[in-house]
């Protein structure tokens, strides 16, 4: 199977940086990609606050969805609560990781009916800076949301519960030999030079890039039990290593856990 690209936008609020998103949308519309867009259903980020609110922001992204683009629910405030790493351990902040399961549940409640007042149905969960738990995804699937996307892994998998899991791994294009990866894009900061260079790497690796549907698709048909394994290898071996890194006090353990974490962030940094 030849890589293949889902491209992920996060933050999406009233307030993101317009210009530039503006910007985007017509390149996505130009190439018809069809991304993950990941909205914050409330946002309380004042970082996040780059612009002035736009007008009728939910019925933008009615439109998205409309085009048949990938509704994400990114969190529900973006407020970090916690200092839990959750499960992947990228930051040592959360919204929802190490929150009890009534106070999670109740936020994603909130959450989930923001999104159905405005006639959207979110598909993928996004959990801002990576972060969460065993219960946000318990939650996530009383809800009816089956898919995450997060984790290091080459391919999407669906776990024991059936929740699956569609990685994400980088933060720009790149070459990649083989795999399913999902490219995350904070564009508030951007500028022209950016965009230019959005815009040359979508002529570059257009025939790469596909939907959350048609990866979805791609894999169910091709799957293989050497897809299964190396889909999984790195990611359990991510969420198990966590634990094990913090518990063992083997000096021969950690350095071989942080060798090997190394080596695999050094592949996917930004």
């Amino acid at each position: 199977m030849k890589p293949g690209f889902i491209l992920r936008f996060d933050d999406l609020c009233p307030t993101v940086n317009w210009d530039i998103w503006n910007r985007i949308e017509e390149l996505l519309v130009e190439f018809d990609i069809k991304p993950i867009l990941s909205v914050i259903p409330d946002n309380r980020d004042k970082a996040l606050i780059v612009s002035r609110p736009g007008e009728n922001f939910w019925a933008q992204v009615q439109s998205w969805q409309n085009r048949g683009w990938t509704m994400g629910m990114h969190g529900y405030q973006h407020r970090y609560l916690t200092r839990k790493a959750g499960m992947y351990g990228r930051s040592a902040v959360s919204e929802f990781a190490g929150l009890p399961y009534e106070v999670q549940e109740i936020k994603l409640h909130n959450a989930l009916r923001i999104f159905n007042e405005h006639g959207l149905k979110p598909e993928v969960w996004v959990a801002p800076a990576h972060s969460f738990d065993a219960n946000t995804i318990d939650i996530l699937l009383r809800m009816g949301i089956r898919i995450i996307n997060d984790g290091y892994a080459l391919y999407p998998y669906a776990d024991e519960r059936g929740m699956v899991w569609i990685p994400q791994q980088v933060g720009r294009f790149r070459r990649l030999p083989i795999g399913i990866w999902t490219i995350c894009f904070h564009f508030n900061r951007w500028n022209d030079d950016d965009l230019r260079r959005f815009r040359a790497d979508l002529q570059r690796f257009r025939q790469h890039i596909l939907s959350v549907g048609e990866v979805l698709e791609l894999c169910n048909r091709r799957q293989t039990w050497v897809h299964a394994g190396a889909a999984r290898l790195l990611d359990v071996s991510l969420r198990v290593g966590r634990p094990l890194r913090d518990g063992l006090k083997s000096t021969n353990w950690q350095a071989n856990w942080q060798a090997w974490s190394k080596s695999f962030r050094r592949l996917t940094q930004d």
